[in-house]
């Protein structure tokens, strides 16, 4: 082994404790941005394959009357025509627990359901058990959230003689299709097992279980897509085949740029903990070049250069950073691996095969072993430079000039006992490094500051959404019930007040989606805050009320016009009679919009002739406000809509469809940002134990620096815990000092912090809670008390003889 090499294990278990935490403090800081980057690339994967697929998604579909294999051959030649897939499709009803007892389903087939991952387009991937037979079926991941249902389970369908039971096989994700978000059930058979299914065929009749057959092409010219579908058309009516429908269908809105700034937001807490890793490491070594000062005048005597000296130092850090990063690598991956495992169920996302990213791993090491070295270079370059007769001459103790202002307040106020002046004092011994030690713990505030205020926002702006709406209760119809027939249906229920319709939707603009509410004009139950502009009137046809934040981001104000298009593309154009104070509540929505309930309907697709007695939707004001009421009404609701079902009144799905409480959609789409909570909290937490090691190791530098006075302190009487008090009153009073200057730096940035999210994410409003102040001086102090659990206890255990002996 070489003298160097002999030199740096020295200087490693020299002090085992200092070479420790930091390890510990790199590995935290590889540790998460590994953890969040490996989680972010995986449910990003997975939600862009769930969303949108471009390269697989068809341009042109064809429902056709009849479906015959031979038909490939003869399309595949048109010109133009990329590829092709035919599609047998079986819509039905699934019959599960949750009222009203049962939710649409859509069966697919392919002709070669074992080829379809990679031969097809709208592919789905196998992620659990086996391609079903006869009598199976394979279940859509996100069909989860609709109904608790896993591989061996037996499954219920409608036919047109009664119920179907189906042995799940397996469970898969698709392309573009996610029942989680649309609520609508999806699965796949064989054909031979598809077809066996007692259905009408290509049925007018909506309410009955049917069978479809449809041609999916996609093209190479996109340009040419409409000439291309009137050569298909020619070529199937040569065939004998009638084109019953054709669509081209629309990229899927993404809201991928959202989830990747949530991300993003993340990384910048990150990056705030490996900025306390480089003060804990420019700390640390500045400490440790200091100590070895008389070491680095001896090496220079007997012939070592300040390259060869440098190069021992900057060994310690590398050899430090190596360590921690291969630690941090791996406990990340398994982090990241196990964060995404757990949160995609709750999402719901089916996560496809584990990879690891390359970039991921360089960018691993270029943290974990780039930014220590970097960082050590100029305490390294500074300590280094110190010639022959300095270094041998500044062996020893050094008497530091006494502070006059601390010294004069602690004559001022001596009921102050002496142990907190001595903890206060070494807040000024050294300035510099006390200075660092605040901003590790300022930033450590920060970060939580802005993570309480975002989420808080968050918390608000969801809920207040729904919160203009005075209603307790909503029930989703089917087309079979209008507005006459649900109101005296419900007559018969005590404790309902009103009924009023409304609606709930999209649009399309060209600045992104647009989240449409349908209101009555003359609406009892929506209290709505006007900004600008006028309310709606009841003669109102093809007008618009948007959200401020909209107004802000697109520059629409009242009297402009706005074009937009429905999910079957659509034209409309509505004129801007008023600005509203509304908020969105999910990713991917740029802001809100208010219409006549009339206006959206029509919207979506129902007759001019027949839309003033339609309802899609209802809310429910009861007289009995209270929970248990509320719920009342909701059980007697369901129990009619599953009466009016068994006595054949109305078509499954043709009546009510569904009923719950207005609170539990709140709920709902509440928990639906626990996730990003999780990760935000999560991050914040790297934070804070990054700075409590570099506290920690800041705390234990300044026991070993006094190590005389503890010893005086020890000969004059102090107890342990006298002793110990010094450096825990040392630690609060940095924290103190961090958490004054945090409150300050912290409101602006955190105000900044949110505009980001807003324009990023989703728009939200800035909702300052006082009580967060609070919360982020306690986790400040929690962070000094246990980061001087330690250096407190060690100091305190020292002898007397071994504190006043020269070192």
């Amino acid at each position: 082994m070489t003298a160097g090499m002999r030199k740096l294990m020295a200087d490693m278990t020299l002090r085992k404790g200092r070479t420790l935490l930091i390890i510990i403090g790199i590995l935290v800081g590889v540790f998460g941005l590994t953890c969040i980057n490996l989680t972010k690339d995986m449910l990003f994967s997975a939600y862009a394959y769930t969303i949108e697929n471009q390269t697989t998604q068809p341009d042109i579909t064809m429902l056709v009357d009849q479906s015959n294999p031979k038909l490939i051959y003869t399309l595949q030649s048109v010109p133009n025509v990329k590829t092709m897939q035919l599609e047998t499709r079986v819509s039905t009803l699934w019959r599960i627990s949750r009222a009203p007892g049962y939710t649409p389903l859509k069966i697919v087939s392919y002709p070669s359901v074992k080829n379809q991952p990679s031969t097809t387009l709208n592919p789905f991937e196998l992620v659990s058990g086996r391609y079903p037979k006869v009598g199976e079926i394979v279940m859509e991941y996100g069909d989860t959230t609709l109904a608790n249902v896993t591989i061996g389970d037996t499954v219920s369908i409608d036919t047109i003689h009664g119920e179907a039971r189906l042995h799940v096989v397996g469970m898969v994700r698709t392309a573009g299709i996610d029942p989680a978000i649309s609520g609508k059930a999806q699965a796949y058979m064989s054909d031979a097992g598809l077809r066996q299914l007692d259905v009408l065929t290509n049925s007018d009749e909506p309410n009955h279980p049917s069978r479809q057959f449809l041609i999916h092409y996609k093209v190479d010219d996109i340009t040419q897509v409409n000439t291309t579908a009137k050569t298909l058309q020619d070529a199937l009516q040569n065939q004998h085949v009638r084109v019953l429908a054709t669509t081209f269908p629309e990229p899927a809105i993404v809201p991928l740029q959202q989830i990747t700034g949530i991300f993003t937001l993340l990384l910048t807490l990150v990056i705030l903990a490996i900025c306390i890793d480089a003060i804990l490491i420019f700390n640390t070594v500045t400490t440790f070049i200091t100590e070895q000062t008389a070491i680095i005048g001896t090496m220079k005597t007997l012939g070592g250069t300040r390259w060869h000296i440098m190069r021992q130092y900057l060994g310690f850090v590398i050899t430090c950073g190596a360590l921690a990063t291969m630690l941090g690598l791996s406990l990340g991956i398994a982090g990241g691996y196990a964060l995404a495992s757990t949160l995609a169920p709750s999402i719901p996302l089916a996560l496809g095969p584990f990879t690891l990213p390359f970039n991921l791993i360089l960018l691993a090491f270029l943290v974990g072993m780039g930014v220590p070295t970097l960082t050590a270079l100029l305490p390294v370059w500074n300590g280094t430079r110190i010639t022959i007769h300095e270094a041998l001459s500044a062996y020893g103790i050094s008497r530091e000039k006494e502070n006059a202002v601390l010294s004069h307040f602690a004559w001022r106020a001596s009921w102050i006992p002496q142990t907190v002046w001595l903890g206060l004092r070494g807040f000024f011994r050294k300035r510099w490094r006390a200075f660092l030690a605040i901003s590790m713990l300022s930033i450590t505030g920060t970060s939580f500051l802005v993570v309480q205020t975002l989420t808080v926002s968050i918390n608000h702006t969801v809920n207040s959404v729904f919160t203009n709406f005075h209603a307790q209760v909503e029930v989703d119809l089917g087309p079979q019930m209008t507005l006459g027939q649900i109101t005296k249906d419900l007559s018969g229920i005590q404790n309902i007040h009103t009924i009023e319709r409304y609606g709930q939707g999209g649009a399309n603009t060209r600045w992104g989606r647009l989240a449409l509410w349908g209101i009555e004009p003359q609406t009892h139950m929506y209290h709505y805050h006007l900004v600008a502009g006028r309310w709606l009137r009841p003669d109102d046809d093809s007008v618009v009320l948007i959200s401020n934040h909209f107004s802000a981001l697109t520059g629409l104000t009242v009297g402009n016009e706005i074009a937009v298009s429905n999910t079957n593309n659509q034209p409309a154009t509505w004129h801007i009679i008023g600005i509203i104070d509304e908020n969105v509540n999910g990713l991917g929505q740029m802001g809100a919009a208010i219409v006549p309930v009339n206006t959206l309907y029509q919207f979506q697709g129902i007759p001019a002739h027949v839309v003033k007695d339609a309802a899609s939707r209802v809310l429910i004001q009861a007289n009995d406000a209270s929970a248990p009421a509320a719920q009342k009404i909701t059980q007697q609701i369901g129990n009619m809509a599953i009466n009016m079902m068994n006595r054949g009144s109305v078509e499954r799905g043709g009546g009510i469809v569904n009923v719950y409480l207005v609170q539990d959609d709140i709920s709902r789409h509440q928990r639906s940002w626990f996730i990003s909570y999780i990760l935000l909290y999560g991050v914040a937490l790297i934070v804070g134990i990054t700075a409590l090691i570099g506290l920690a190791n800041e705390l234990t530098a300044s026991v070993l620096e006094r190590r005389r006075e503890i010893g005086i302190l020890r000969a004059m009487g102090a107890s342990s815990w006298q002793v110990a008090q010094v450096f825990w009153i040392q630690g609060l009073s940095l924290s103190v000092i961090a958490w004054i200057i945090g409150a300050i730096v912290g409101l602006p940035l955190a105000y900044a912090f949110l505009h980001l999210f807003s324009q990023f994410v989703m728009s939200i409003d800035f909702v300052l809670d006082p009580f967060v102040f609070l919360l982020m001086l306690l986790a400040l102090l929690a962070i000094s008390t246990l980061s001087s659990i330690v250096p407190t206890h060690n100091a305190s255990r020292l002898r007397i003889t071994e504190l006043l002996h020269y070192e």
